[in-house]
């Protein structure tokens, strides 16, 4: 168990009837994963698009356990983009931090290289990381796994 779960984009913009992840499955995985850390561990990471307004409230997906306060946004791909997080990895001494949600070849790639650079040992959970593009996915495995990422389960 790493010292920190990442939740990356569980939102209602991403994984709904409808959006790239209408898929239950992704959702009970991910609440699994969820489960099996201490909620004080738990850290929640809501995308914003640089057009949206601040005080649009974000919704998570539907069906997703919140267990924790600590969530975060950004408005870039790199969740490593807010320095509010930054400085909360880096106050309570995290070492090491798992990642999962969506999506494998957009926000959670960019934020697991981004965690690897900031020298975390990092760590993906794929049966709990939503993948729209499985034959692009095989480049992004292939340059975790070069960069020294623990790479384990099975894809979405």
């Amino acid at each position: 168990m790493s010292d920190y779960l990442l939740v990356v984009d569980m939102q209602s913009d991403y994984v709904a009837a409808g959006k790239a992840y209408d898929n239950e499955a992704l959702t009970a995985a991910v609440n699994d994963k969820i489960a099996s850390y201490p909620s004080d561990r738990v850290i929640y990471i809501l995308n914003r698009f640089f057009w949206e307004r601040k005080y649009r409230k974000k919704k998570f997906a539907t069906g997703l356990q919140v267990v924790s306060s600590r969530i975060f946004e950004k408005r870039r791909a790199s969740c490593f983009t807010n320095p509010d997080l930054k400085e909360f990895l880096e106050g309570n001494g995290a070492k090491s931090i798992e990642f999962i949600g969506v999506d494998g070849n957009g926000c959670v790639k960019a934020s697991v290289l981004a965690a690897v650079k900031e020298n975390y040992q990092v760590s993906v959970d794929l049966s709990a990381v939503g993948v729209a593009n499985q034959k692009r996915f095989q480049n992004t495995l292939y340059k975790w796994r070069s960069t020294g990422v623990a790479v384990e389960g099975e894809s979405s």
